[in-house]
Parts: structure tokens; sequence; C-alpha cells
């Protein structure tokens, strides 16, 4: 299969599947080279443009899933959940809730080295959680229980963490 489903989760607590919504998804594709061709992106403008530029971010957020996905433990759970927050008033998305050595660990894939962060600080603080991470061109750091891990240290999350 090229495509894998990333569905909605309440994420409130392990394993993520017992609070996922069916019916509430997003596409993911297995190749960043079949997603470029599904998009119609021009191979030259992923050479010439920033790769978080394109399609606002979308193949960043691919790419991320499809590492993810790649480097999770044979014994994880090898699934990828996002979460979204269901208040009519404010609206907020994470891009992904994963699971990783048993813990909840949501993760938010940033264009450029800054950010507001603002749906990953509301959903650590409703769950209660002590570490978010952010995927972005930021240099690794740690800050306000949010660890910056920039796109080519995602292999080490789990070693980060």
């Amino acid at each position: 299969m090229s495509i894998h489903l990333i569905h909605a989760t309440q994420a409130n607590g392990i394993p993520l599947r017992t609070g996922k919504k069916e019916r509430k998804f997003k596409m993911l594709f297995l190749d960043i080279g079949l997603f470029q061709r599904a998009m119609q992106i021009d191979s030259q403008e992923v050479l010439d443009r920033d790769l978080l530029d394109i399609h606002e971010g979308t193949l960043a957020e691919h790419f991320v899933g499809q590492e993810l996905l790649a480097y999770t433990d044979f014994f994880e759970d090898r699934y990828l959940y996002f979460w979204e927050r269901e208040k009519k008033s404010s609206s907020a998305e994470l891009d992904y809730v994963f699971n990783i050595s048993s813990r909840v660990i949501p993760i938010e894939v940033k264009a450029g080295k800054t950010g507001r962060l603002r749906s990953l600080k509301q959903f650590m603080s409703e769950k209660d959680l002590n570490l978010g991470i952010r995927i972005s061109q930021a240099p690794l750091s740690l800050n306000e229980k949010i660890l910056s891990v920039p796109f080519y240290m995602i292999s080490e999350i789990s070693r980060l963490i």
C-alpha cells in the first residue's frame, strides 16, 4: 500500500488507538516521490525552494511522517496519529501524536527556526505531558519541555527522549 492513514485520536493514554476516530483521518504517502508526483510538484521546484515552503509545509510533514514510521522500533506501535481540538470557538491541530517507549509524544512540524507552537503547548497542558517535540530546521535544544529536533536527527528521537 502506498498510502498510510493517520487517524485523529483523543490521545488520552496508551495505546493511542483506544481514542482513535475512524472517520477522521489524513493520508500520508509512504514515498515522498509519489507524493510529489500526485501533487504535481516539479522536481526543480524542490531543488530551488525550501522544503517547508512547498505546499505550506505539507511536503515536510509527509517527510517527517515517513521518517517516524521508518525509525520506529519493530516492537513499538507502528501507527501515527494526529490530534485536533474539538471546541468550536478555538481550533488547534497537532501534526503527529506518537507512542515512543510507552509514552504519548506530541510532535509538531514547523517551518523555519521559529514558531509559536500554540497547539503543541495546548496539547501538553491538556494531557499533562512533560515533553513535546518540535521538528524543524532549528538546532537541537530543550526549552520549556519542548525538544527541538532538526530534520536530520529524526532517526535519533527515541534515543534523545
